[in-house]
């Protein structure tokens, strides 16, 4: 074999070898998987109903809201404009719950943010309505909670305080710190 065949054959060796090992890390770039943005949700949902039973299978809670966007990560959803309803062991809604925002953690604790109303659905309860900034809802024990101003409003009374603590099941709240409470009094006519 002469010495020009030989460096041909050398030449075309080492071009194909460079070919095929150029080959090979690009189809292995393309099956690398890129990290996932922790920012990003795991999925997005719009207009959502999410209803949730007992161990029972009575109807516990029912939530909707306009925007609902789950991360995996950090086992977390984030609600726009949601509104909780609550039901008793009857299945009669009891309460209604609103606010701008809301985060649900996997411990089932939600956390409400911005406007947050919370409504009596039953004409047997002495408290009506609470409003607040910010507050917290236990959704298995129905405990609440508030550390921002909040007001009460009740029949025949409006209270106002700086922290709270209730139980939606119990038809209770507790005013802490900061607490005026105004009451009307209702005249009776008395027949002569």
């Amino acid at each position: 074999m002469s010495k020009t065949k030989r460096w041909v054959i050398l030449l075309l060796t080492v071009i194909a070898l460079a070919l095929i090992g150029w080959n090979l890390t690009e189809n292995d770039s393309d099956t690398v998987l890129t990290p996932t943005n922790n920012q990003e949700p795991t999925y997005r949902s719009q207009h959502t109903l999410t209803v949730v039973y007992d161990p029972t299978g009575k109807l516990s809670y029912k939530l909707v809201a306009e925007d609902v966007q789950h991360f995996t990560e950090d086992k977390t959803s984030w609600f726009t404009h949601p509104v909780l309803t609550t039901y008793d062991q009857d299945i009669q809604p009891t309460w209604s719950i609103r606010a701008d925002k809301a985060k649900l953690t996997d411990d089932r604790m939600l956390y409400l943010y911005g406007n947050v109303e919370v409504n009596s659905l039953t004409t047997t309860s002495q408290l009506e309505r609470i409003t607040t900034d910010n507050a917290q809802v236990n959704l298995v024990t129905q405990d609440v909670s508030s550390d921002d101003e909040v007001t009460l409003y009740g029949s025949n009374f409006t209270s106002h305080g700086l922290k709270m603590r209730g139980n939606m099941r119990e038809k209770s709240a507790r005013l802490i710190d900061k607490v005026k409470t105004y009451y009307e009094i209702q005249n009776k006519q008395q027949n002569p």
